[in-house]
């Protein structure tokens, strides 16, 4: 018996464009740990899995083997960082990125907190990102950033200062955080 002919080459294109967003963000949603490169993950899921594809694979199917391979990818960089045998970096998926395609249903103000937000300094951005956005404590940022808990107690205050010199009202964009969070659960049950 033949194998079935391969994926038409042809339509890597738009299956990027219809599905690289999704898979990254629902990666993104799986292992939110900086420390995880999401893009990079889901770049090498596509590297990987759309050559393998046989030609007439539906939509559905190309997204749940692109996601089994960047599930599986991710799983493995993680599994390399908490053992130590790998290095890793702070990797920040830009909030707009995340949350843009989701951006019509929310409060207006939003887009232009998340745009003050992707343009913090870096060590800023990275301790406002993983103590406001993703919840973590003051503790587990240090260890994320290999830093005191001074260093990083310090970098989210300058963090605030900034966003609220911007025109950011940081109590509120921490709750819209947590809003967004309730409805992408909604939406997935």
């Amino acid at each position: 018996m033949s194998s079935p002919p391969p994926f038409d080459p042809s339509s890597y294109g738009e299956l990027m464009r219809g599905l690289f967003h999704k898979v990254r963000l629902d990666t993104f949603e799986t292992y939110d740990d900086p420390r995880c490169n999401i893009t990079a993950v889901t770049m090498e899921a596509f590297t990987v899995t759309l050559p393998r594809l046989p030609a007439g694979t539906s939509v559905e199917e190309t997204y749940e083997r692109l996601m089994d391979a960047s599930m599986q990818l991710a799983a493995d960089g993680m599994k390399r960082v908490r053992d130590g045998s790998g290095p890793y970096e702070v990797h920040l998926v830009p909030l707009v990125s995340l949350y843009g395609p989701r951006l019509g249903e929310l409060d207006e103000e939003l887009l232009p907190w998340l745009v003050a937000v992707d343009g913090l300094p870096r060590k800023e951005r990275a301790v406002f990102r993983a103590i406001a956005h993703l919840g973590w404590t003051n503790v587990r940022t240090a260890e994320l950033l290999d830093r005191s808990e001074g260093w990083t107690s310090k970098l989210m205050t300058r963090a605030r200062f900034l966003l609220t010199r911007a025109g950011v009202s940081v109590e509120e964009l921490q709750t819209s955080f947590f809003d967004i969070e309730i409805e992408r659960r909604k939406d997935k049950e």
